[in-house]
């Protein structure tokens, strides 16, 4: 369990989870991931589908998001007549035997991102359509500053609470060679977490970076594909991803 300067329960670290051997295997299982390719005929007959018919034309594939520019792959297990892919559902049961998730809710749904270099993620958070509990393993050998910051709280009269916005803050650098982040309960609901966007970064000397306690170290962004892990609330509709 990370040990910080901040007060955020639920976050852990291992900076090399996945054995040499299958971190080969999964980076060349990536390298099979097909594209997503949207025809004239696809795009005629889009409207006639249902939501989960449109999530399984993306489900397993490298996938453009509308409004950013990095591409994702969606494997979506609580889709009907879907199951994982043997290697991302060995990596499951395994997030399930170290106690990552509980047996209950193991990990059902797999986004992949592909990061080119300096490119990140707004502050977002993951949201209630999953359990509280995000896993993610970082893959390609670029390191990243990870962020968790606090979800904005306000008072009665709309003031922010500075306070606790300052105080409950952590930074962790990932490491590209299969580490493994998780992060649940007071981390996942009540904090946002982000990558920012720039080549070099650097850790700062108060204390705010996890792993990194000291400070100073300057962090070199390259090509970076991350394998996040999360137990997704079956409901009768699919959310479906807006792409292009």
């Amino acid at each position: 369990q990370i040990q910080s300067a901040a007060n955020i329960d639920s976050v852990f670290y291992a900076k090399q989870f996945l054995a040499p051997k299958m971190l080969d295997d999964t980076m060349t299982w990536l390298q099979t991931i097909p594209d997503y390719l949207q025809t004239s005929a696809s795009n005629r007959t889009i409207t006639g589908l249902t939501e989960e018919e449109m999530s399984l034309q993306h489900n397993g594939k490298w996938t453009r998001l509308k409004h950013a520019r990095r591409k994702v792959a969606l494997f979506d297990g609580t889709l009907s007549s879907y199951e994982l892919p043997p290697i991302l559902q060995r990596i499951s049961n395994t997030l399930v035997s170290i106690g990552a998730f509980p047996s209950t809710n193991p990990p059902n749904h797999v986004l992949v991102n592909e990061y080119q270099p300096g490119e990140g993620i707004m502050p977002h958070t993951d949201g209630p359509a999953y359990e509280s509990c995000t896993a993610t393993i970082s893959l390609g050998g670029s390191d990243v500053i990870f962020k968790l910051r606090p979800r904005q709280h306000f008072t009665a009269h709309e003031h922010c609470d500075q306070a606790r916005n300052v105080q409950q803050k952590l930074d962790l650098i990932l490491h590209g060679n299969g580490s493994l982040i998780v992060f649940r309960d007071d981390a996942y609901l009540e904090h946002t977490h982000e990558i920012s966007e720039g080549v070099f970064e650097e850790t700062t000397e108060s204390g705010t970076c996890g792993n990194d306690l000291s400070g100073g170290t300057i962090v070199k962004r390259g090509y970076r594909i991350s394998l996040t892990f999360r137990c997704k609330k079956v409901t009768k509709s699919t959310k479906v991803m807006e792409v292009i």
